[in-house]
């Protein structure tokens, strides 16, 4: 199926499961990568994880937002 033919379909629950996924990952990365001795002390590991949780915080921003006006008659 197309991008286009998939968007279709997309209703207000898909984009409250993206959110919700979103939040299981960053919640996992702060809670097991970031307490993780190694990723503690070498700071190049660190900086990168931090990167891929600021990433993920916009993505999840984004997705809010995207369901939001979209689905904003819907509430």
């Amino acid at each position: 199926m197309a991008n286009e033919e998939i968007k279709k379909h997309l209703d207000k629950f898909h984009y409250h499961e993206a959110v919700d996924r979103l939040n299981v990952i960053m919640s996992n990365c702060e809670g097991h990568l970031m307490q993780h001795p190694v990723i503690k002390i070498e700071l190049e590991v660190k900086q990168n994880v931090e990167k891929a949780i600021e990433y993920l915080w916009k993505a999840y921003q984004c997705t809010g937002n995207l369901s939001d006006k979209k689905f904003k008659d819907d509430n």
